[in-house]
């Protein structure tokens, strides 16, 4: 998912088909919320979407705070039907996630078919790569979107909220300088992989799913609305 606020029912269309694809009555939703540094908040939206609005019996990784081990990550990660990445700070989560081999549990758990889904970072953090605000976290900084290297379940590189954080242009550039294919959401927007298909998904009007491609020395951008498959 690009982005929209969970808890204004911004996504619930999105979270809704999320939770079908388990084919689950009540399906076991595992929130890992490690990219917001386990912020309670969140942890409570999301307790009361995909728990009380959505019928899943909810469970948090909280992998900031002290006690935490990979044994206890790695077993909340396979018993799940499906995972949900929160939005935040990807770069940092990336390192938590290489440091207590959450990486590699998740891989396992979605070639075992576990449902893998996310917002903002939630989405980032499955291609190979994101343009990442991730700098914006550092205090006292000036900052820039920058690409980082993400975990590579999906080919390309992902940039969430393009309609509302002014991402275009640096997209744009970092698309027509590396020759990466980008794949961007707006807030609203999603894209569904099953068995290397990609189609479009969206919850809010007027929100859109973008591949950006290097085509000699422009970048060619195409438009997909909801339902629509992606031309990869």
């Amino acid at each position: 998912m690009g982005g929209g606020e969970i808890s204004g029912f911004e996504t619930l269309e999105l979270d809704h088909f999320v939770c079908n694809q388990t084919l689950k009555r009540k399906p076991s939703a595992l929130f890992i919320p490690t990219a917001s540094g386990d912020a309670e908040g969140y942890c409570e939206t999301f307790q009361y979407i995909y728990g009380q609005r959505l019928g899943c019996r909810v469970d948090a990784l909280l992998t900031t705070g002290s006690g935490f081990s990979k044994e206890e990550a790695a077993q909340k990660i396979m018993s799940a039907d499906l995972v949900y990445v929160g939005g935040g700070n990807t770069q940092r989560m990336l390192e938590i996630w290489r440091r207590f081999e959450i990486d590699e549990a998740l891989r396992r758990a979605g070639e075992n078919g576990t449902i893998l889904s996310g917002l903002s970072a939630g989405g980032i953090c499955w291609y190979e790569s994101g343009l990442s605000d991730s700098d914006r976290f550092a205090s006292n900084s000036s900052w820039s979107f920058k690409r980082i290297d993400a975990l590579g379940f999906i080919p390309g590189l992902f940039c969430p909220h393009l309609d509302k954080e002014q991402r275009h242009a640096p997209l744009h550039d970092l698309v027509l300088a590396s020759g990466e294919r980008a794949i961007a959401c707006d807030n609203g927007a999603a894209v569904y992989w099953d068995s290397g298909v990609a189609q479009a998904l969206t919850s809010l009007p007027n929100a859109y799913v973008y591949v950006y491609t290097k085509n000699s020395e422009m970048v060619q951008i195409r438009r997909y609305g909801n339902d629509e498959k992606l031309e990869l």
